[in-house]
């Protein structure tokens, strides 16, 4: 309100007035701007390493599809806490971008066993989601109930973490519901594209082969 009311008539009664973000706001700007860099490159070297791992483009991103909803549960914990943002929020959720990318990893991982047993597309990311439901679900309900105490500290010394555990324990709660419900979902959406794409790619180049079998010299004369 300052910046946008107060700052604006200011400037506009004083044009040759100049104002400038110094101090520790400049300080946080060139933070954020920096977490901001370091957070792309590392999700592009998740990507690459899962990429090998999987031998797949799709499924890393697949994975990585869960990490925004990870953000989204970290933004509702600090609304429901009633806790500003902070730069200790953003790397909580890099933390929280670690856990859920490892639970995904696991999940998708157990899929791709069952496919390669056998199972059809469906069978396997069902079989996928039940084995792995409880792995995961400990792992997001322990997380939370762990930095539970530090949620509920009232001292001072303990004010600064509160954010980046907010971040923490609700991305990574509200990300396991995305994990086993969303993720599994995308797989078979994708598997059925691929399906299908396959399918059509078959028919087209038995097409073309007809036809160039049509045309041959051989069938002419």
């Amino acid at each position: 309100q300052l910046q946008t009311e107060e700052i604006a008539a200011l400037l506009d009664q004083y044009p040759d007035v100049v104002i400038a973000l110094k101090g520790e706001q400049q300080e946080n700007d060139e933070f954020f701007q920096e977490l901001v860099l370091f957070l792309l490159l590392s999700m592009m070297g998740i990507f690459a390493v899962m990429a090998i791992m999987f031998r797949s483009y799709w499924q890393p991103l697949l994975v990585l599809t869960a990490v925004p909803f990870g953000f989204m549960g970290a933004i509702y914990g600090h609304i429901i806490i009633g806790v500003n943002i902070s730069m200790f929020s953003v790397l909580g959720m890099m933390a929280c971008a670690g856990v859920v990318v490892n639970d995904n990893v696991v999940l998708i991982d157990r899929i791709n066993q069952l496919r390669r047993l056998g199972f059809s597309p469906r069978r396997a990311v069902v079989n996928g989601a039940v084995q792995r439901f409880r792995p995961i679900v400990l792992t997001s309900v322990t997380t939370f109930f762990g930095l539970t105490p530090i949620l509920l500290e009232s001292s001072v010394q303990a004010q600064f973490l509160i954010p980046m555990v907010t971040s923490l324990s609700f991305g990574v709660l509200f990300a396991s519901v995305v994990t086993l419900v969303f993720v599994p979902a995308l797989y078979l959406a994708g598997e059925n594209a691929s399906y299908h794409f396959s399918k059509r790619q078959a028919r087209l180049d038995a097409a073309v082969a007809d036809a160039a079998a049509l045309n041959s010299p051989e069938l002419n004369s």
